[in-house]
């Protein structure tokens, strides 16, 4: 297993690339007569793109991103831990994207990728820390 997204477990074999993107909340404000000034306007954000294939005749089947669209359709933040046992936050799945390929007579598909975008809830974590204590 390489992550475990609230239950949904992304296995190696499936997973093709995990991009992370963080940002630390600097802008910059136009002056006049003047460079322009670098502010701190937030704590910045986290967001997690993750890559991969099913394997729909080997052993996914046809549905194998049906439980990964009912964890999105619940739009509340889920723990997200590495295959290691390492939590990294809890994340929101933001978007899932798709696309199927080489296709039997019958409409089932050979081949299916897919896209993952998952945004950091901070508020969640906070909470969870509090809790904790």
């Amino acid at each position: 297993m390489v992550l475990n997204l609230g239950g949904f477990k992304f296995e190696w074999k499936q997973t093709s690339e995990i991009s992370v993107e963080t940002e630390f909340g600097i802008n910059s404000t136009e002056r006049i007569n003047n460079h322009s000034a670098l502010l701190n306007a937030n704590l910045g954000t986290q967001s997690i793109t993750l890559s991969g294939q099913t394997l729909p005749f080997a052993c996914d089947g046809q549905s194998a991103l049906k439980p990964l669209y009912a964890l999105a359709e619940l739009r509340q933040s889920l723990p997200l831990v590495t295959g290691l046992g390492k939590y990294l936050g809890r994340f929101a799945i933001e978007k899932i994207s798709e696309n199927r390929s080489v296709f039997a007579p019958n409409g089932a598909f050979f081949t299916q990728t897919f896209s993952l975008t998952l945004r950091r809830d901070y508020d969640a974590d906070e909470l969870n820390q509090k809790e904790k204590r």
